[in-house]
């Protein structure tokens, strides 16, 4: 189909990881002449920079609370009606009124996932007590009995994520996901379901990366690295669980003389990560907060390390490389095999084993051998997720709607 006007979904604008991808694709987008807006329930006016304003027309929906509210629901259409919106890209939202919508408009409605399939089931299986909005003994007790066994040991909280998916999927034209292990997996669940349009042809099925913008300062090759180990991300515990990663730190630290973790990025973790830190006795660790200047931080480390129970496409790890940094991560979701193209451009560790994390890491310090030969590989990785060459992946999309 001819697309001239394409809009985006978010919950909230701009703030996290799928947001920064909408950025990336709209600098793209609107080189190529579209015309871009935005929909969303929350703005958060510090984060909208100039360039933002001048890509995309803005438009806040009426209701706040959530995104399937009546209000909305007729907001929606009418605007994406009268705006002539050809595509609606759906950024990972899955509270979009999409039953209610899609019939009303004549945008077709492409949905993203920014995560590995039915993530909603691994943060659920996160939760501790001390998470609990009330902290009544019997509503501890019911849930340490109740609901924490039968979320660990059942399939409960994967069929529910299921659901919200299955419950939606007749109403979208497309389901994007990160990589190609990730689609097979969505189709065969979907199928599996027998939901509404589950036997639609694998075509509805696609697979696009998320893509990396052009470097914000220049790229040496032959710039000497320092002794640094990076996090660069969410400080949260229900994914990303920083803490193994200073717990790593414990074991090698002494054994490195001159090396540094550096911690970038906020969250809720922060405090605790940080009291961890001094129950350990880490002294080469810094706590950097949340960084503008993430490039500078890169142009100078030597590895980039992720710790995390599942992750859907890390663009740390891919944006670390752009300048030559070694990703280090567990081998905890499918993509990581991508990015470090099944271990040449990168080190994977067998999943949530912090013995063998704190070895494979402490021997890769010390090997500048290794680390030559890696940063050579990792130049070469990021290439795959040139601006345009995935800008071109979504053209293709589009016409074939």
């Amino acid at each position: 189909m001819q697309v001239k006007t394409i809009a985006f979904y978010h919950w909230i604008f701009p703030f996290g990881g799928a947001e920064t991808v909408t950025c990336n694709l709209g600098r793209y987008f609107a080189a190529q002449g579209f015309r871009l807006l935005v929909y969303t329930r929350h703005l958060v006016p510090e984060l909208l920079t100039k360039e933002i304003q001048a890509i995309f027309e803005l438009h806040l929906l009426p209701n706040t609370t959530r995104g399937n509210t009546p209000d909305n629901i007729e907001y929606l259409c009418e605007s994406l009606n009268a705006e002539q919106v050809d595509v609606l890209i759906i950024q990972g939202a899955t509270d979009f009124p999409f039953r209610e919508v899609h019939p009303r408009i004549r945008s077709k409605v492409i949905f993203c996932m920014h995560s590995i399939p039915l993530w909603e089931a691994y943060v659920a299986r996160s939760k501790r007590c001390s998470d609990l909005p009330k902290q009544a003994f019997m509503r501890k007790l019911e849930f340490l009995l109740v609901r924490k066994p039968a979320d660990l040991f059942t399939d409960k909280q994967k069929r529910r994520a299921l659901k919200l998916y299955t419950g939606f999927f007749s109403s979208i034209d497309r389901l994007v996901t990160l990589c190609p292990e990730y689609g097979e997996e969505m189709e065969r669940l979907i199928r599996k379901s027998g939901c509404p349009g589950s036997d639609a042809p694998t075509g509805k099925f696609i697979s696009i990366c998320n893509p990396l913008p052009p470097s914000v300062l220049p790229i040496d090759q032959q710039m000497p690295k320092e002794k640094i180990v990076l996090y660069v991300g969410r400080l949260a515990r229900a994914d990303k669980r920083v803490d193994r990663l200073l717990t790593i730190w414990h074991k090698i630290e002494s054994s490195v003389p001159g090396w540094r973790l550096q911690i970038l990025g906020s969250g809720e973790e922060m405090e605790a990560l940080q009291k961890q830190a001094t129950r350990l006795g880490l002294e080469r660790i810094d706590f950097l907060g949340y960084r503008t200047d993430v490039a500078a931080f890169y142009r100078r480390a030597s590895f980039i390390c992720l710790t995390s129970t599942f992750e859907g496409y890390p663009m740390s790890l891919v944006e670390a490389q752009q300048y030559g940094v070694i990703p280090v991560s567990f081998d905890s979701f499918a993509s990581i095999h991508r990015i470090t193209r099944n271990g040449e451009a990168g080190i994977i560790v067998p999943a949530y084993n912090l013995r063998k994390y704190a070895k494979t890491l402490r021997a890769a310090l010390i090997n500048e051998t290794l680390q030559k030969q890696m940063r050579e590989k990792c130049y070469l990785a990021a290439e795959q997720y040139a601006q345009e060459r995935i800008g071109r992946e979504w053209l293709r999309l589009f016409k074939e709607l």
